[in-house]
């Protein structure tokens, strides 16, 4: 009997959809309304994404410290974001790590490149469920319209070039 239920709860792991497993939930569509969301700062605080919807034009990146393509596709991200802030660019990191945020600050500080915009924590992944987030990185940018306009999962060098082409569209947007 415990060998039957064992078995069972391998083969269940397997053909499980992985947003079950880790709380993803479906992915807003391009064009639909951004989710709002509310999480901690990794540096102390709240970061209410609502007041920037329908105003900024907003990149999130999905992230965790043992995502090697998400840490090589960061200081893309920071470029991206240092060259469009002053246009109404936000910029907000989604760490989805689980374990407490010392070690997160600590491997951020000892990153060879500044990350110059907010990075949330989100243990509990309920913004990853919000954005359907299974896959890291995932990048979302929307409009200023406060409409998702793009929804990429993964990272391969070059990426970035889309990615900013996106942020300039979302710029554009009522801008």
């Amino acid at each position: 009997m415990r060998t039957a239920l064992a078995l069972l709860l391998v083969v269940g792991l397997f053909v499980t959809p992985a947003h079950a497993l880790f709380g993803a939930s479906k992915r807003p569509e391009v064009g639909a309304d951004a989710p709002r969301f509310t999480a901690p700062l990794l540096n102390g605080g709240q970061f209410d994404l609502g007041p920037y919807i329908g105003k900024n034009a907003i990149l999130l990146d999905f992230w965790s410290i043992y995502c090697v393509a998400c840490i090589k596709e960061m200081p893309k991200l920071v470029d991206i974001f240092n060259r469009y802030k002053d246009k109404g660019l936000v910029v907000v990191g989604v760490d989805l790590d689980s374990f407490g945020t010392r070690r997160v600050i600590r491997f951020v500080k000892g990153l060879d490149f500044k990350v110059t915009y907010p990075l949330v924590v989100d243990k509990r992944r309920e913004v990853a469920a919000r954005y359907g987030v299974s896959v890291l990185p995932t990048t979302v940018v929307i409009g200023r319209s406060g409409k998702v306009l793009y929804y990429h999962v993964g990272y391969t060098p070059g990426d970035e070039q889309e990615i900013e082409e996106y942020v300039r569209r979302a710029l554009e947007e009522g801008g």
